[in-house]
Parts: C-alpha cells; structure tokens; sequence
C-alpha cells in the first residue's frame, strides 16, 4: 500500500514549499473533475489507440460530423485533458532496451527534488520520469544500448543526486503484457481493439535490427514531438515530398520501428488515482504470462502492463476514481494469482514531468 495519499497525476511542473504542499494535496482531491460526455470518451480512446485518425473517421465512428470532430479535439485539447500526440518507437529495433530505475529519496529538500527531476527530465536517455507517493519517490524509465552504457547512465543519476539518494532499484523491460488502453473510461468497456492486439502479437515476435538513415531519424523525431501532424507539414520539416513521406512512415511502421501513433491524456483533470503496481509471481512462465494476459484483457481498470525482470516479474498501471476501488482490484488480483503471488509493492503516481517514446539520446545517435 502507498505510504501516502497524494494528488492524482499533474501535468504542471511546480514545486510547492513544505508549507504549501498540505494544501495542495487537500484540495486538488477535491478539484471537480472536467465534464466530459460520451462522446468525449469515445474520442479520447479512439485518440489513443491511433492518434493519426482523420477527424472524418473519427466522426463516423462517434456519430458526428467531421467538424464537431475537430472541435471536441481542440476544446479537449485547449483545456489540457490531451497533453500531447505522440509515436511510440520500438527501442528494440534500434538497438536499445528499456529499464524502469526506482528512486527512494532521503534528507531532501523541495530545491533538491526539483534539482533531482529537472536532471532526469533533461537527460537524454530518459523516456519517462514520474513523480511518486509510496515506497519509491521517483520511477524513472531509460535506454541503454548495451551494459556499459546502462552501467554510465546508472552512475550519471546516483552521482547526481548524491547523498539525497537513499537507495535505488533497476529492473529490465522485457515485453508488453497489456497495452495502453482507456476502456475503462466508457461506460461498456470494450475488449482490446485490433490495433492493440497487432502491437502484442508484434511484442511476441522476434525483432530485427533496424538501420536507419539521417531522413528515417528526422521523420521520428518530427513526428514523435507531433504524431497528430498533417503528412505535408512532416514533408516540409524533412525536406521531402509528401509521398515520399508517407512512403517512410509505412515503411518504419512495417518494420516495427514504428508501433503506434498514440495520444497522451490527463487523467488527473478527470480525477483519477492512477498507482504503479509491482507484483513478485512464482512459477512464472510462458504459460502462466498467457494466462495473466487473458485475465488483464478482462480488467478495464488495469490500464497498462508489461513483464519486467529483477526483484519483481510484472508492472502495472492501475487507474481507478477511489482507493477503496484500488483496493478492490489489488484483492481481485491476489485472488487470480492466489499462491503464486509472493508479494505486491504499490506507489501513487502524482506529478509527470516526462513522456517521450525518441528521446534525445536516439535523435543523436549514429551509426
């Protein structure tokens, strides 16, 4: 269980002083949550499955014109419940793994953790860095090419947050379990979409190594800063022709380069309590990764899930209105995992400061 109750997910990246932070964590449980109708739902998990559909298609799926499309993204958009578009890159393809890196922080003062955070948020293997209530302070996601690399990256943050830092821990990303979703949002959750299922029978593949030229590496990071961007615009940034462009784009997307063109939303504005759930199962294996998957697909409230490997076997994301829905779900969990489940560790996720699928460390990177 969190040690904590703090505010839900921010996207602002101030630094409230201790005498302030109370207040702030009162009355942001307390801030009315952005109405939002249906329709509103429907298009903000459209959104995230594939940020680049037209507002035509989008329309004829909701049910409203192309217009009232485009004005529901800007008014969703202008209000910050959609923070951002962005693609999501295959690491892997690249050259690169993935690991989560957990923070716990000692002796610190409000300068140190802002000093702490805008270090991570600017380093250039970093893809994620969060904010959180529990056991752990900062969860931080990076990318390494090989061990050296990894074992740099490592000292470069211990080093940095120096005797601020009580201790930490690393586990390796391995694949998707369950990919991110916001079926839990609607009224009848619906079962993982197509689109979805591609990018977990892709994770189940064995991926190829990927060279990429200069105009490959510009088209990704134009488009990983704006996946939602008109074809022509992303043409005129790398200096191609429309065609060509979209020729590049399928071509990434085929290869698995590219796995999906995703929309970023704030769930904070809709009050939400989104936790980071660490689980520690025996006896795992192929079969029973299967298994865990099928019960997941069937949880709307486990909103994303991937195998990991160090002192825990699984990560998840659960977004839920309440703790005591929380609670609901871990129990639903215990239950399904029964014996095998040897302990859980949980922190409220509060404050985002990064998500990026390019970090800049690729973008730079040569072959």
């Amino acid at each position: 269980m969190p040690r904590r109750q703090e505010p839900a997910l921010e996207a602002e990246d101030e630094f409230p002083s201790d005498s302030a932070k109370k207040d702030v964590a009162e009355s942001s449980l307390q801030t009315a949550a952005m109405k939002i109708d249906s329709k509103d739902k429907e298009i903000l998990c459209l959104l995230n499955e594939h940020a680049r559909i037209t507002s035509k298609a989008l329309g004829q799926q909701v049910g409203i014109s192309r217009e009232v499309a485009d004005y529901r993204i800007k008014r969703l958009t202008k209000n910050n419940l959609i923070r951002n578009f962005i693609t999501i890159v295959n690491d892997t393809t690249l050259g690169y793994e993935s690991y989560v890196m957990l923070l716990e922080l000692q002796n610190y003062t409000p300068e140190d953790e802002e000093r702490i955070i805008t270090f991570l948020k600017n380093h250039p293997f970093t893809k994620w860095v969060l904010k959180c209530g529990g056991d752990w302070d900062i969860q931080v996601t990076v990318i390494a090419k090989d061990k050296r690399q990894l074992a740099r990256i490592v000292d470069e943050i211990d080093n940095f947050c120096g005797s601020s830092l009580r201790r930490y821990d690393l586990v390796i990303v391995v694949n998707l379990i369950k990919a991110e979703n916001l079926a839990f949002i609607l009224p009848h959750p619906k079962q993982a979409t197509p689109s979805v299922q591609k990018i977990l029978k892709e994770e189940e593949e064995t991926v190829a190594r990927i060279d990429l030229d200069a105009k490959d590496r510009l088209l990704l990071k134009v488009v990983s800063e704006d996946a939602r961007l008109p074809i022509v615009k992303i043409a005129q940034q790398i200096h191609l022709s429309a065609d060509a462009t979209n020729l590049r784009m399928k071509k990434l997307a085929r290869q698995g380069v590219i796995k999906k063109f995703q929309t970023v939303i704030d769930l904070s504005k809709l009050n939400c309590l989104l936790y980071s759930v660490f689980l520690k199962i025996n006896n795992y294996s192929q079969k029973r990764e299967s298994q865990i998957r099928t019960f997941f697909s069937t949880m709307p409230n486990i909103t994303y899930a991937e195998r990991i490997i160090g002192n825990w076997d699984a990560r998840i994301q659960i977004s839920c209105s309440t703790v005591q829905e929380f609670e609901r779900i871990q129990k639903q969990i215990r239950e399904f995992l029964k014996a095998d489940l040897k302990y859980i560790d949980s922190a409220l996720m509060m404050k985002e400061y990064k998500r990026v699928s390019y970090p800049k460390g690729l973008e730079e990177t040569r072959d």
